[in-house]
């Protein structure tokens, strides 16, 4: 073996080692978040995870470094649910709610552990990662809903900041936990309610 074959194999097992890691920091926070989220410390995530805290420390400089990461790679699955879908219009906007449902059920725990002092308008033009990728899940979907309400793709970036509020996880569990509504009921009268302060907003304007 070569010096250069050699430094290459290194890299490649550093490249899996950090893989790894990631994947197991990934998979502690989001189980802690489930069953004891008082707890989240990088200590215990590290500890959950397997890996010292020095070596996580590597990776995430802090819990909610870990969080938001862990946040990403879920609304990135809605993403890349909804970039895949061949539906069109109310039919892709209701796969697309029933898939956000579905992901809610089983990371909902840790998808309400992030805050913001920002709110969802000055995040997006920020940058931020996890509503950049937040939007392009429902931008498609969303913009259907208004193209069959016969409302102005103009108006998007304010209907995906009313989806934003309407369709967010805290709430959403809010309501699962504390009224007697089935989840089909929810979606529902999220759904007409969307559609309800869609025409309202179009109307004001």
């Amino acid at each position: 073996m070569t010096g250069r074959q050699g430094a290459r194999r290194g890299e490649d097992k550093l490249r899996s080692d950090t893989r790894r890691n990631r994947r197991r920091l990934l998979e502690a926070v989001g189980e802690l978040a489930r069953e004891a989220p008082d707890q989240l410390t990088m200590h215990a995530v590290a500890s959950r995870a397997e890996i010292g805290p020095a070596t996580a420390y590597r990776y995430y400089s802090t819990v909610d470094d870990v969080l938001a990461a862990y946040v990403l790679s879920v609304v990135e699955e809605l993403r890349d649910f909804s970039a895949a879908s061949t539906a069109e219009g109310q039919p892709l906007f209701d796969s697309v709610v029933d898939k956000w449902m579905d992901l809610l059920d089983e990371y909902g725990p840790a998808l309400v552990q992030i805050r913001s002092r920002q709110g969802y308008l000055k995040r997006l033009h920020n940058g931020n990662e996890i509503i950049v990728a937040m939007r392009d899940a429902w931008a498609r979907p969303v913009r259907g809903l208004l193209d069959d309400l016969g409302l102005p793709d103009e108006m998007l970036e304010y209907a995906l900041f009313l989806n934003n509020i309407m369709y967010d996880p805290r709430e959403i569990q809010d309501l699962l936990r504390e009224t007697g509504l089935s989840r089909r009921e929810i979606v529902i009268r999220l759904a007409e309610a969307y559609r309800g302060a869609l025409r309202g907003w179009a109307r004001a304007g």
